[in-house]
């Protein structure tokens, strides 16, 4: 339980990290710094400390496939978070949950009927937080908002091939060590893509401590997370990370000086009722 909730701060502090530092860093830097340093302390615990003799092909393949759906989901949150209140990422991810029930109505044969309810009441208060924001400093354009929707069934696809690829007992620094391992190969070659040699050479000496930070905070998140969820039951994660939207948001009203309106925490509190209806009623 404890590694859960560390996992939860730190997910959500990692979104003000990002959101911080891409004003300073251009996105593609950012990610393969960042990564180099994730991958290489995950690489260096794994095969000092864990054996991967038991990790057959398909495994590893499966590993991959949820860790190339955890790329797109970055890339996509990324190039919204820059410019776009940290709101619209809590809020989207809340939404995932209904992808989630999704998932497990058609793969796992969960009745759907009795989660009506729950979907009804995240639609209804994710409408009225857009309607409500459509003409304040929270409105973001159509093309982010699907960027957004993007993110949300990549990061969700991804979530639900490691949880499988955990069941399989595969190793957890693994997973991180292959996701990260990734990010950093799309981040070094769009980087390279880009140009500007010169000017990310300096980059590497000036934001040192800052990708460092990141770095260590992300590999304890994602480490965390896949301990908790080794310690507990698929249903208790779930409804303990509902939180990080939640405390997404928080920070980045506390972090950014951000507005959050009284009808804002009404229908965000809306949307966090459906969420837990819709995982209670999934027990």
């Amino acid at each position: 339980m404890l590694f859960i909730i560390l996992s939860i701060l730190l997910f959500s502090y990692n979104n003000v990290l990002w959101k911080t530092n891409l004003k300073f860093i251009p996105i593609t830097f950012l990610v393969s710094y960042r990564a180099f340093f994730t991958s290489t302390i995950s690489l260096i615990i794994l095969f000092t400390f864990f054996s991967i003799d038991n990790i057959t092909i398909t495994g590893f393949f499966k590993i991959t496939l949820g860790s190339l759906f955890g790329v797109i989901g970055l890339f996509s949150m990324l190039s919204v978070i820059k410019k776009a209140s940290l709101q619209w990422l809590g809020i989207y991810n809340l939404v995932g949950v209904i992808f989630t029930i999704l998932y497990l109505w058609i793969f796992d044969a969960i009745e759907i009927k009795k989660h009506l309810l729950g979907v009804l009441v995240i639609v209804l208060g994710f409408i009225s937080f857009i309607y409500t924001n459509k003409n304040t400093q929270l409105k973001i354009a159509i093309k982010q908002h699907l960027t957004l929707f993007l993110m949300m069934i990549c990061f969700s696809c991804s979530s639900l091939l490691h949880w499988k690829n955990l069941t399989s007992n595969a190793p957890p620094l693994l997973i991180i060590a292959n996701q990260e391992f990734i990010v950093f190969l799309a981040g070094i070659l769009f980087t390279f893509k880009q140009g500007n040699s010169t000017v990310y050479k300096s980059y590497l000496k000036m934001h040192f401590k800052r990708v460092l930070l990141m770095s260590i905070v992300v590999f304890l998140a994602i480490l965390f997370s896949f301990l908790g969820l080794k310690e507990t039951n698929p249903i208790t994660t779930s409804l303990l990370f509902l939180a990080t939207p939640l405390t997404t948001i928080l920070f980045s009203a506390f972090f950014f000086k951000e507005k959050l309106s009284y009808k804002n925490i009404i229908f965000i509190s809306i949307i966090v009722i459906g969420a837990f209806v819709l995982h209670y009623q999934s027990n």
